[in-house]
């Protein structure tokens, strides 16, 4: 998981990751990159030690396991084994644009929702 300028957030079902989408639409986010992050798929693909994407991964979790992120990375992954779905949206050249991501996120239900940032990690209300 590189999150630097994403927002990530769990939901409980694909109906809340459509209402999302569709708040994320209304809001001219259309062309933010969104990435669905579902079951076993989506845990290979967080990885949260690193070891399945080689050697730079595991440094990245190596130095990741010092700040909160390691911990948010878990989290993620454990919603996923639990049969809910995570969903990011990269903020790239957007930053201003992440209380509304978290508006449509809020309207998704989803929980545990963090923008991740340069040298930030900030949770969001949703």
């Amino acid at each position: 998981m590189l999150s630097r300028g994403r927002v990530y957030g769990i939901f409980q079902s694909l109906e809340d990751v459509q209402r999302c989408a569709a708040r994320l639409l209304e809001l001219g986010l259309a062309d933010q990159a969104v990435q669905i992050i579902m079951g076993e798929d989506g845990e290979y693909a967080l990885d949260v030690d690193g070891h399945r994407h080689g050697v730079w991964a595991r440094f990245l979790r190596l130095m990741q396991g010092m700040t909160d992120e390691r911990p948010h990375i878990e989290q993620y992954v454990r919603a996923l084994s639990c049969g809910e779905i995570v969903l990011s949206v990269d903020m790239t050249g957007s930053t201003g644009a992440v209380a509304a991501v978290a508006e449509a996120f809020a309207i998704g239900r989803a929980r545990f929702v963090n923008y991740y940032g340069p040298w930030v990690v900030e949770p969001l209300r949703a």
